[in-house]
């Protein structure tokens, strides 16, 4: 009885330094909070950069499949656009034929993606540099605080 309360007490110790492996295979979720701007009390902005050139207001829209640049913002990136990738994209004034890619970087305040794909199409006009679609926010958990006045992105 003893042997086994010596062998218990030894294993617990040995838990407690160690750590469970459920708990060192966890890595603590990274939480971004991203200032957020209610523009004309019915659109969200956020302070994006693209490929660590080009900074702007962009408009956060759950609604569009996709990031989006306008025309000026990737010819400010200098892209030159692949012909024939293409995807359908239905917009207000119905469906048209838009440029797509796999944009090297998003960054919106500390929390920085990826391989971000992405439309190119004037949807938004300036000061706006683009949208932020879902094909950013689906990498996070994310939501909205308008009376905290930010986008919580997590990992």
């Amino acid at each position: 009885m003893r042997l086994l309360l010596k062998q218990a007490a030894t294993l617990f110790v040995a838990a407690l330094l160690s750590g469970s492996a459920a708990a060192q295979n966890q890595r603590p979720a990274l939480v971004y909070d991203v200032p957020l701007e209610i523009g004309d009390g019915k659109h969200l902005i956020v302070h994006g950069t693209v490929n660590g050139l080009v900074s702007g207001p962009m408009l956060v829209d759950t609604g569009s499949s996709y990031c989006v640049l306008t025309r000026a913002t990737a010819r400010r990136l200098g892209f030159a656009l692949p012909r024939g990738t293409t995807v359908p994209v239905v917009t207000a004034n119905g469906e048209v034929e838009v440029d797509r890619f796999h944009l090297p970087a998003v960054q919106l305040a500390g929390a920085r993606v990826t391989a971000v794909e992405t439309v190119v199409m004037d949807a938004v006009e300036p000061p706006l540099i683009g949208i932020v679609g879902l094909s950013l926010l689906n990498r996070f958990r994310y939501s909205v605080d308008v009376a905290r006045g930010t986008l919580r992105l997590e990992r």
